[in-house]
């Protein structure tokens, strides 16, 4: 049995390429000299990158983050495979810990904005986490052996805590130590695999 912590958004769900579009867009509505390959850029699911990278003050990336983001997560849809793999690993006795940074200084209650959209998606789990900034800390508060994200940051964080990590995306550069697999359902090959050379 297996603790499996696992990252909302881009993880359980693929929303970064309209989230990206939607900065820009809101950027350029408040006139700001943005460089459109800014679009095609990755990047991260993350307050600092999104204030970086079009240049939002902080009253203006906590409205894009608020209104703008909540809007698109609400209504994201779950990533290929990821309701069906989570409830198998569920039936075969591993417990699931939703793991999301999301957090109340930009959202008003991130636990209820996390809560609908998983009963809404039917995910099952076994608790949800919000306010992770440190996921490693996270982890190591909970026992997490496996952690699943797509931030390449948490995920080197991760495995230098000695915590097993595995980055959902299409990236075929190798990092150390950190799986990289495409979805969810490779995702479930490599678990299997490693509850078997327990």
């Amino acid at each position: 049995m297996l603790k499996i912590g696992v990252d909302i958004d881009n993880t359980l769900t693929d929303v970064q390429a309209e989230l990206n579009l939607a900065a820009y867009n809101y950027a350029k509505s408040l006139g700001k000299n943005i460089n459109e390959k800014s679009l095609s850029e990755d990047i991260n699911n993350n307050a600092s990158f999104y204030k970086e990278k079009f240049k939002f003050s902080y009253k203006e990336l906590k409205y894009f983050l608020k209104d703008i983001q909540e809007d698109i997560i609400s209504k994201a849809k779950p990533r290929g495979s990821a309701v069906e793999v989570i409830k198998k690993l569920k039936s075969e006795g591993n417990e699931i810990y939703i793991i999301t940074a999301r957090a109340n200084e930009f959202h008003d209650d991130p636990y209820k904005l996390s809560k609908d959209w998983l009963d809404k998606s039917n995910i099952i789990y076994d608790k949800l986490i919000v306010n992770a900034i440190d996921k490693v800390q996270t982890c190591k508060e909970e026992k997490i052996d496996i952690f699943v994200d797509d931030q390449l940051h948490n995920c080197i964080a991760l495995c230098n805590a000695g915590i097993t990590s595995i980055r959902i995306s299409k990236d075929k550069q190798n990092y150390d130590n950190i799986v990289t697999l495409e979805n969810w359902k490779a995702i479930y090959k490599y678990i299997s695999k490693m509850e078997n050379n327990k």
